[in-house]
């Protein structure tokens, strides 16, 4: 009976130490996607969406970004870790990111970015990492930051719920963990001084100098319209009407500019006049297009009288276009239709441009 007994308690010993052993171990991966993982991941991320997102209750919370190695936030994250190659030497510490979702299948990217100044925003040169997330894991990534403009920023999109994190030092508080919740879909402010604003000025203008013809998007009208715009943000970037130099757009800037100029026209149908105010240039330049700076305002000048709610979704910014072609000028009251749009880096399109009465005195 001793004997069996002993037998007994020597089972139950080493049945526990196998129940504990790797309580505790953290498990490290490197994950450096091909593009068939990549599509894999994608598709994962779909499935997700329709299915176990339901499950998901922790509100507009689309993950936690964790930014400084030395800190007690940092360290104490423990658990699986799956590391993200990014093939970036950060030199220092403020280079090392930790973030953990709490829902499955939010999609995280990190974008290499550059500011473009003629259309006020990021363009994208570059998918640095694209994952999709399970629900409570680590994964962690290195990458450097700036101290002025970013070079890289950090997006998680989930549904129709999206959260960005621009890798740049703050210069006010040192942050180690930040939740990126979603930030809405509320455009900025359409003000005079808004990019925004010149490319509604160019449609205003072009309505009234070419009357008639305008309304039937006509190539040679709507290639000096875009020129117009982007010659207006032009100026108003380098704070001078230089009329000499060439204006070069990247592909993303002119895609930018015609999608919201024009979003319901398909640009490949638009035939681009040989003589017109826009010069197609070969790719091999970098530049989609060179544009010949253009501009209505050496014979009108315009006023910006506000932005009207229409209550259907679109808003009016409107506008007062001063005709001085003719002997003496004529005003122009113009309405120009626009409604938000989260796809233009612009955060709006124009839909249409109509006459209004202006209030007066």
């Amino acid at each position: 009976m001793k004997k069996l007994t002993a037998v007994l308690l020597a089972l139950i010993m080493l049945l526990s130490f196998a129940a504990c052993g790797g309580k505790d171990k953290v498990e490290t991966t490197t994950n450096a996607p091909s593009q068939t993982e990549e599509a894999n991941t994608k598709s994962n991320s779909s499935a997700n969406n329709k299915g176990e997102n339901k499950e998901d209750d922790s509100g507009d919370l689309l993950m936690t970004l964790y930014m400084d190695c030395d800190s007690d936030d940092y360290q104490s994250l423990t658990g699986k870790i799956e590391s993200i190659n990014t093939g970036i030497d950060p030199q220092t510490s403020a280079g090392c990111f930790r973030f953990v979702s709490p829902k499955n299948g939010v999609t995280v990217r990190l974008e290499a970015i550059m500011w473009s100044p003629i259309v006020d925003d990021f363009e994208v040169t570059e998918t640095v990492f694209e994952i999709s997330t399970e629900k409570d894991k680590i994964y962690e990534f290195d990458c450097y930051v700036t101290e002025t403009i970013p070079d890289y920023r950090l997006v998680a999109e989930y549904g129709d719920m999206k959260a960005k994190y621009y890798l740049a030092m703050d210069g006010y508080e040192v942050i180690t963990k930040l939740l990126m919740v979603d930030e809405g879909n509320t455009p900025e402010e359409i003000t005079e001084d808004s990019a925004f604003y010149n490319l509604c000025v160019a449609r205003a203008a072009s309505k009234v100098f070419y009357e008639g013809i305008a309304e039937h998007n006509d190539p040679a009208v709507i290639w000096d319209t875009l020129a117009y715009a982007v010659t207006l943000n032009e100026f108003k970037m380098n704070g001078t009407e230089d009329y000499v130099n060439m204006i070069g757009l990247s592909e993303w800037e002119a895609d930018a500019y015609f999608s919201t100029i024009y979003p319901t026209l398909d640009e490949s149908d638009t035939e681009l006049p040989e003589d017109g105010n826009v010069v197609a240039a070969h790719f091999s330049t970098g530049e989609k297009y060179l544009v010949e700076p253009y501009t209505f305002e050496r014979f009108s000048t315009n006023e910006f009288y506000g932005v009207e709610d229409n209550g259907d979704g679109t808003y009016s910014v409107k506008i007062r276009i001063d005709d001085y072609r003719f002997e003496g000028y004529e005003e122009y009251g113009l309405a120009v239709i626009v409604e938000p749009d989260a796809n233009s880096p612009f955060g709006y399109v124009i839909t249409d441009v109509v006459d209004c009465e202006l209030p007066r005195g």
